[in-house]
């Protein structure tokens, strides 16, 4: 899921690097996963992601991993992710181009 959310963010411009030259960084709150059915080794596995929402300093992300062969849901999972201060690591405002460009998508 963190390799999803990763690969997303980046692909919208927002990566760990783009965080960080705004002044912060993304600290998991808290993490769900609802187990589904089972996956087997030779699955071929799709995760997807998105942003559920996103406020002042909180965002929620949500992933489907699914089973390719018979679209199968594995599992669900949904992140409240806060953004900090890369320094202080203390919660800060969302810049406003991370707000928008995730809107845009979501």
């Amino acid at each position: 899921m963190i390799e999803a959310a990763t690969k997303h963010s980046e692909s919208l411009g927002f990566g760990y690097k783009e965080c960080l030259k705004l002044g912060g960084t993304w600290i998991a709150k808290s993490h769900n996963i609802e187990y589904k059915k089972p996956s087997f080794i030779n699955d071929e596995l799709q995760m997807e992601t998105w942003i559920e929402d996103i406020g002042k300093i909180l965002s929620t992300r949500c992933y489907a991993l699914t089973r390719v062969s018979d679209n199968a849901l594995i599992c669900e999972g949904k992140t409240q992710w806060v953004f900090v201060d890369s320094e202080k690591m203390r919660p800060m405002k969302i810049p406003t181009a991370i707000v928008d460009g995730f809107k845009t998508h979501y």
